[in-house]
């Protein structure tokens, strides 16, 4: 046994060099945009028409400052909270309860609805008869227009996530509380949905992220400027600074940092719930 272990630590420890090998450089394809744009964004309009990974000549930190002040930052960080929770808020809601007709009421109408969900994982979206249609309720141009776009958008993806988490859940759980008398709803929200906290943590990041980064719908959707969110201000303010990328850089990093934080903090929920979800989609 002994001899056996020593043949194999050569061949482990080329596969464990391998693999640290193939992250490092994963990372390295991930980091280096980001470690590009940190740099440009503290560097002068002359240092960033370059846009390579030499420090700056003179650390300009007052971009970021410049950025707030002329940039309509603070306006658009507001609308990009407002948007993005309750974008999140409403898909999470809306794709729990659809998810849990769906899961617990097998039938031909919920196939049915379960198919169709299928179908608009790989729809495009059209622009021009969302347009209209926002126009002809009333809602053109609106941030209830825009969140509603936004949650039609994610219902597809996020409901087959939740309908594949509680898949797995017993059939006795709800069983036992309608034997206490607890309707459909107080079964939902008070047995069912605490137990979707892994999966709804990645609902949460996924759509939260989605709605952050949002920019066509925005673009197409929004023609009032300060309804405008962060990716939007990005957009307006290189196409005013356009030579000056320590400007444009310095946007970029205020609109990147929120979402890489709540990323980078809920990582792991992402991952659990993805695999929760998909054992049995």
């Amino acid at each position: 046994m002994t001899r056996q272990r020593n043949r194999r630590r050569p061949g482990g420890i080329l596969a464990a060099v391998a693999t640290y090998a193939t992250a490092v450089l994963i990372a390295l394809v991930f980091l280096a945009p980001l470690a590009l744009v940190l740099l440009t964004s503290v560097k002068g309009a002359a240092d960033s028409q370059t846009m390579s990974f030499s420090l700056p000549s003179s650390w300009h930190f007052d971009n970021y400052l410049t950025v707030i002040r002329t940039g309509n930052a603070l306006q658009a960080l507001g609308n990009s909270v407002l948007i993005s929770a309750a974008v999140t808020a409403v898909t999470v809601l809306v794709c729990s309860l659809a998810a849990f007709v769906i899961a617990r009421r097998p039938g031909r109408v919920t196939g049915g609805v379960y198919s169709y969900l299928l179908t608009g994982l790989i729809a495009p979206f059209a622009f021009i008869p969302a347009i209209r249609l926002l126009q002809e309720i009333g809602l053109g141009g609106s941030y209830l227009g825009l969140i509603l776009t936004d949650v039609a958008v994610q219902i597809p993806f996020i409901t087959l996530i939740y309908v594949g988490f509680i898949r797995q859940l017993p059939k006795e759980i709800d069983e036992a509380a309608m034997l206490d008398g607890a309707g459909s709803l107080r079964m939902f929200f008070t047995i069912i949905f605490p137990l979707l906290r892994p999966v709804s943590s990645t609902a949460l990041i996924l759509v939260f992220t989605y709605a952050w980064n949002e920019f066509q719908n925005v673009l197409f959707l929004i023609p009032d400027a300060d309804r405008w969110t962060l990716p939007m201000t990005v957009f307006t303010f290189q196409s005013t600074h356009s030579f000056d990328y320590g400007l444009v850089c310095a946007d970029l990093v205020l609109t990147m940092v929120p979402v890489v934080a709540v990323y980078l903090t809920a990582q792991k929920y992402i991952v659990n719930g993805m695999v929760a979800g998909a054992v049995k989609a």
